[in-house]
């Protein structure tokens, strides 16, 4: 009986300590939101203020022409979004396509994948800005107007590239375990293969496909290296991006207010998150299982 009292209340004791390891951070992030003396000692404010979140609105001084924070978290909204539904889009028609159809060097192709998602980010963005330039120089010399370098498409374009290898090999599985006895009911029946596939296929894979969506989402907005390397207007910038140059702009770190930003940049991020939780946990349940 000891014996059992002694483990359980080693165990709540462990539990309460991972807990405070994990939890102290967020509540220290909420407190210094709100504490007009923020700073980076852990501590409840005597008073507290929504000075910081207002500031959210103001241009900031040390930028140039006075870029408001809330642009960029708008830019992000804009960038995870589209990245999310093109490569979701590019991620369905290509798993489709390896599921139901056989070709020479499927396999080479997958394994490709992979190692082409293995890479890390830093080997990828140099050559892509290297390569944008050379695009717009011959596309300058030719009188043609193509913008890659601090544009959203262009940022968008090889993100979707860079994410569509992790999303492929997830969806792969997951179409691959659909019957193919469904759509070949629905052709029989008079249907082409375009409409089996989005009256029978594409319905039974939404849980996968919001599951793709989502971790699309949530990749694209916490890329960091690429919109550096790629954007160069202060007006383009991700939040990712953005809350970085508030490091030591005012000549100390601005605890509370990139506190407050912090809190505004993962709103977006629970939102989505909480909308597709229903798909998620049927399409995170269906990958295990498959």
């Amino acid at each position: 009986m000891r014996r059992k009292l002694a483990w359980y209340i080693a165990g709540h004791l462990a539990l309460a300590l991972v807990i405070i390891f994990f939890g102290a951070p967020f509540l220290w992030l909420f407190f210094s939101a709100f504490d007009p003396k923020a700073s980076a000692e852990f501590r409840i404010p005597e008073k507290f203020t929504l000075d910081w979140f207002k500031a959210m609105y103001e241009p900031l001084g040390g930028m140039p022409g006075g870029v408001i924070p809330l642009t960029w978290i708008v830019n992000s909204i804009i960038i995870s979004v589209s990245t999310a539904t093109l490569v979701t889009f590019l991620t369905i028609i290509s798993a489709y396509s390896l599921t139901r159809y056989r070709f020479k060097g499927q396999e080479a192709l997958l394994s490709a994948f992979v190692i082409f998602r293995l890479m890390p980010m830093i080997v990828v963005a140099i050559p892509v800005v290297v390569i944008y330039a050379q695009i717009e120089g011959i596309a300058k010399a030719y009188a043609l107007n193509i913008a890659l370098l601090n544009t959203f498409h262009g940022l968008v374009l090889v993100m979707s590239a860079l994410i569509l290898p992790f999303t492929l090999m997830i969806a792969e599985g997951y179409f691959r375990a659909l019957p193919v006895e469904y759509e070949e009911a629905a052709m029989v029946d008079g249907c082409s293969r375009f409409v089996a596939f989005m009256k029978v296929t594409l319905p039974l894979a939404l849980p996968g496909v919001a599951t793709i969506w989502l971790l699309s989402f949530v990749t694209a907005w916490g890329e960091f290296l690429l919109p550096l390397v790629i954007m160069r207007s202060p007006y383009m910038y991700p939040a990712s991006v953005g809350i970085y140059y508030w490091f030591g702009m005012y000549g100390r770190i601005e605890y509370g207010r990139i506190s407050a930003f912090s809190l505004l940049f993962s709103f977006p991020s629970v939102v989505v998150f909480l909308i597709a939780r229903k798909y998620l946990a049927r399409g995170m349940a269906g990958l295990v299982t498959r």
